[in-house]
């Protein structure tokens, strides 16, 4: 499961780590909401004790739009949700369903601009 944050909330825009994990927070319980019958979030639901979540980095807020557009143009299409802050209107992260990190996700992570997300 991967997690994408942006990272100029936190250094442009003044946002706190708290704030910004509570994004994270929301990200990924919608999409295991939204994903709850799917087979790899079943499997992944069932071994708590193996959950594997990557976070990572964008630069910004074109940079995470780009990348749910990526992800909705993949074929097939990567479930994912983007949570946008409310009453700002703010898109803070993504977050995507449990998967194998297949090429689809690669690529699209990658041309995003994604990377690891550095303390």
């Amino acid at each position: 499961m991967q997690i994408v944050v942006r990272r100029d909330l936190l250094e442009a825009e003044g946002w706190g780590v708290g704030p910004l994990m509570a994004q994270v927070a929301h990200a990924t319980a919608a999409v295991l909401h939204e994903t709850k019958d799917a087979a790899d979030t079943l499997a992944y639901m069932d071994d708590l004790k193996n959950m594997r979540k990557a976070v990572l980095q964008t630069t910004d807020e074109k940079s995470l739009r780009r990348l749910s557009e990526l992800l909705l143009g993949a074929s097939p299409s990567v479930p994912h949700h983007m949570w946008i802050e409310q009453p700002e209107d703010v898109p803070t992260c993504i977050a995507l369903a449990p998967n194998r990190r297949d090429n689809r996700i690669k690529k699209a992570l990658d041309k995003a601009g994604c990377r690891l997300w550095r303390g």
